[in-house]
């Protein structure tokens, strides 16, 4: 049947700090946030729970309407969707705090000292329960949020696990402040998407962003990821705007040529959240131009330039209102 959904109502599954979601993401207008168990400790998941809220998200999208938390979410595509229904083929890991880096833009800012210490939950047993009851499908891909992934003791083991089961894709984001050989082999297989948010391109943007000495560590780290990469996409750097802070021409610029000089090949562009969400209908133009300004640059160096989540919907909204006027 044709009805409007996306592959995480159909298929997904957020694993948070303290809960687990149908989907990560929150740039929708209706603020997404879909939250099917609250205060989650990494007990046995209740699938049973987890796919009767999906199968009821289905139900209203069929109806012609939309899940109140989906609204306006630019990934929700009217199609036909497969029927095979209670499998789980997309995932996002989200369960920790800890980060050696401490980006002035993120959350766990307000409390750094006690989300260091945050005890997370092990995602292994669930993972393991998942393939016992034969709920995960290896057809989607998985990724990595969180804090920083390579100081997660399981992660080198997970990674591993997903690479060696089949899914065709693992999405790690990471400071990249420390190296991984578990990253570098899923690049060199074709297998892992590295996502690292620079922020900058000179020091000491960097430093007033990330507040540690990280830069030519993380840009070092970076070369050396993009050097094994067999996908010559599969390195990502990123760029999240922060009006008032990174958001000017020239600091853009030199992200966009010290990406170029590390054998990066792809660029993510995005804007700040708590920004974002109190303007999300009314973003100034001085901001979408520097977006446009930034793709044309990046396209001149011949990077692929991609708009990440939160600034997808951004211009995604911006077009929507002047193609209504």
């Amino acid at each position: 049947m044709k009805y409007k959904s996306c592959h995480w109502i159909e298929s997904g599954i957020n694993f948070d700090i303290d809960s687990y979601k149908v989907c990560c993401l929150y740039s929708a207008k209706g603020g997404g946030n879909t939250i099917v168990q609250d205060n989650y400790k990494g007990e046995p998941v209740d699938w049973n729970k987890l796919f009767e809220f999906k199968e009821m998200m289905r139900e209203m999208h069929k109806r012609g309407e939309t899940y109140p938390k989906c609204e306006g979410c630019i990934y929700l595509v009217e199609q036909d969707w497969p029927d095979e229904h209670n499998k789980i083929n997309m995932i996002n890991l989200d369960y920790w705090t800890k980060c050696n880096s401490r980006c002035s833009y993120c959350h766990t800012m307000l409390d750094k000292e006690r989300y260091n210490k945050f005890k997370n939950y092990n995602f292994l047993p669930i993972l393991k329960d998942m393939i016992r009851r034969d709920i995960l499908r290896p057809n989607g891909h998985v990724s990595f949020g969180g804090g920083e992934v390579t100081l997660l003791k399981e992660f080198d083991t997970l990674l591993h696990m997903f690479m060696d089961a089949g899914f065709p894709l693992t999405r790690v984001h990471s400071s990249c402040i420390k190296y991984s050989k578990a990253v570098e082999r899923g690049l060199k297989e074709g297998l892992v998407d590295l996502i690292v948010s620079v922020d900058s391109g000179s020091k000491e943007m960097h430093k007033k962003i990330k507040q540690v000495n990280s830069y030519n560590k993380v840009w070092n780290n970076l070369k050396r990821y993009a050097s094994h990469q067999k996908d010559p996409y599969a390195v990502k750097s990123k760029y999240i705007v922060i009006p008032g802070v990174n958001d000017n021409k020239e600091e853009l610029v030199l992200w966009l040529k010290k990406s170029k000089e590390c054998g990066i090949n792809c660029v993510y562009h995005e804007i700040e959240s708590k920004w974002f969400y109190a303007r999300r209908d009314n973003v100034p133009d001085e901001i979408i131009d520097l977006f446009n300004y930034t793709k044309e640059k990046a396209e001149e160096m011949g990077l692929k330039y991609v708009l990440y989540e939160r600034a997808e919907h951004m211009m995604e909204y911006k077009h929507e209102k002047e193609v209504s006027v």
